[in-house]
C-alpha cells in the first residue's frame, strides 16, 4: 500500500489522502472513473493519473489538477485542461507507483509555509517577495499565484516549494 492524494474535479470536495494498492489496475481505474493515463510531474518527481477518456466522456474540468499540471509540467502549461477526478502518486519505480512526495504533501495540505519562485532568463530562481513564508488558506492559491507570476516577461518558469528550500 502507498499513500496517494485524490484531487476531485468538484472544487468543493477536499483533496484527500488515500491508501492505495499500487499493484491494482482496477483500484486505480476506480479512482478516476475509467482507463488511467499518467502524466509525469517534475520538481518534485511525481505522477498524476487522470481518466484517459475524460474529455470524450464529458467529465467536468478539474481546475486543481490543471493547476498542478501547468506548474509541474512546463511543456503542457496552457495547452490543455484536466477533466474528471485525478490522483497524485510518487514517481514510478520498478514498474510500481510510490508514495506522493513529502514536498507535494506539505504544499497540498496547506500545513507548511510555502514560497512561490520564478526563474528568469538569467536562469536564477527568485522567491516572490510577497509570498515568502505565506501559508495559503487554499493551497491551490499558491499555484494560481505562481502561474500569474509568468505574466512578467522576464519569468520563464515557476515552482512552489516549502519555505527554506532552494
Amino acid at each position: 500500500m502507498i499513500k496517494i492524494r485524490v484531487v476531485p474535479a468538484d472544487p468543493l470536495l477536499p483533496v484527500r489522502l488515500v491508501d492505495h494498492d499500487e499493484t491494482s489496475l482496477r483500484a486505480a481505474q476506480a479512482l478516476v472513473g475509467g482507463p488511467i493515463e499518467p502524466i509525469g510531474l517534475t520538481r518534485p518527481a511525481a505522477t498524476l493519473y487522470v481518466n484517459e477518456n475524460g474529455k470524450i466522456d464529458g467529465l467536468p474540468r478539474n481546475g486543481r489538477a490543471t493547476l498542478l499540471t501547468w506548474v509541474h509540467v512546463p511543456e503542457l502549461r496552457g495547452q490543455d485542461v484536466i477533466v474528471g477526478d485525478a490522483y497524485l502518486a510518487g514517481p514510478v519505480r520498478r514498474g510500481l507507483d510510490t508514495d506522493t512526495p513529502a514536498d507535494l504533501i506539505a504544499v497540498l495540505t496547506g500545513t507548511a509555509a510555502v514560497q512561490v519562485q520564478t526563474r528568469s532568463r538569467r536562469r536564477r530562481w527568485t522567491t516572490l517577495p510577497s509570498t515568502v513564508g505565506t501559508v495559503y488558506d487554499e493551497p491551490f492559491d499558491a499555484y494560481a499565484t505562481a502561474l500569474l507570476a509568468l505574466d512578467d516577461p522576464d519569468s520563464i518558469d515557476v515552482r512552489i516549494i516549502p519555505t527554506g528550500q532552494t
